[in-house]
């Protein structure tokens, strides 16, 4: 839960906000100062398909529904959603996802969640959501040009230039989990592609390189100081591909979220050294930054989405 600080422009009104990955989905009811009330989870099993998945959406969020309206006695109107995979916003439909959210491209998933909660729903990327919440509230706010990279389960990116949310065509900019950074004779990737960003850096490649049976785990075992190959690689290949990223977007900032977080600094420097050997002189020092929004961020910035529409 985060409370609101001064200078802080408040909501309009409640909403219903989730924010969907391919591990687990978060619900809960965003407040006019940023608060989130009625916090729950539940795993996405997202090997079920997109609509068993959208049904369980569902049924959290009448859960959500009936215990805020029960406590406050407050008729919620609007819902704001974060979603993994591509979002063409205008239809709510999702235009790609990776092999994280098998059977979700073509899926409707705006128009499911607004038929089955039966209020109005808006949708886009969760990582442009932890963007606008990063932008608005958090650690993107001294910046007008930023690249948020959210590096969990899977890697994805949100570009803010000139202060605003960078789409681009059905949703599909910031996909920075698939540059290719090994396209002949990488790892395997999605769609056929090899030597991807995404299964060189992402923490669930660490996990499963590393041998430790979770992030918790091997996040534990790290920040005691553990030498950890499996993280150092990825945190070298992060830094590699961030570079490249740069040398197209010239950001004044670079922020990681996602599970990395929890690496804590060491992670942080790492990928910060790595990055400062691949790139231009004049890129060398843009600051590499922890989100600070943390759990609620994508819950938040799917409640800024919402507030977009009328």
């Amino acid at each position: 839960m985060r409370a609101m600080s001064s200078g802080e422009s408040a909501l309009p009104e409640p909403i219903l906000v989730f924010d969907i990955g391919g591990t687990k989905v978060a619900a809960g009811v965003l407040a006019p100062d940023f608060t989130v009330s009625q916090r729950r989870e539940i795993a996405t099993q997202a090997a079920d398909g997109p609509d068993r998945v959208a049904a369980r959406i569902v049924a959290l969020g009448q859960e959500v529904l009936t215990a805020f309206t029960a406590e406050s006695g407050v008729q919620v109107r609007r819902v704001g959603v974060a979603s993994a995979g591509q979002i063409d916003r205008t239809t709510g439909v999702v235009s790609y996802a990776t092999f994280h959210l098998p059977g979700w491209i073509g899926f409707p998933l705006g128009e499911q969640l607004s038929s089955g909660l039966a209020l109005p729903v808006a949708i886009d990327n969760d990582v442009n959501c932890h963007a606008l919440a990063e932008a608005t509230l958090g650690a993107g706010r001294p910046y007008r040009h930023f690249l948020l990279a959210a590096v969990g389960t899977g890697v994805g990116g949100g570009v803010v230039i000139d202060g605003k949310l960078y789409r681009g065509r059905l949703g599909g900019a910031g996909e920075i989990g698939q540059v290719l950074l090994e396209p002949e004779g990488g790892r395997p990737c999605s769609d056929r592609l090899t030597g991807c960003l995404e299964v060189y850096t992402a923490t669930s490649v660490m996990v499963q390189r590393s041998g430790y049976a979770s992030v918790q785990a091997m996040v534990s075992a790290y920040t005691d100081g553990a030498d950890i190959p499996a993280v150092a690689e990825a945190a070298l290949w992060l830094g590699r591909g961030l570079a490249s990223i740069a040398h197209v977007l010239a950001p004044e900032a670079i922020l990681i979220g996602g599970s990395a977080v929890l690496l804590g600094q060491r992670y942080l420097d790492a990928v910060g050294a790595s990055f400062a050997r691949h790139t231009l002189p004049s890129h060398r020092e843009i600051p590499l930054l922890f989100t600070q929004l943390g759990a609620d961020s994508g819950l938040i910035g799917a409640g800024l989405v919402a507030s977009e529409n009328p």
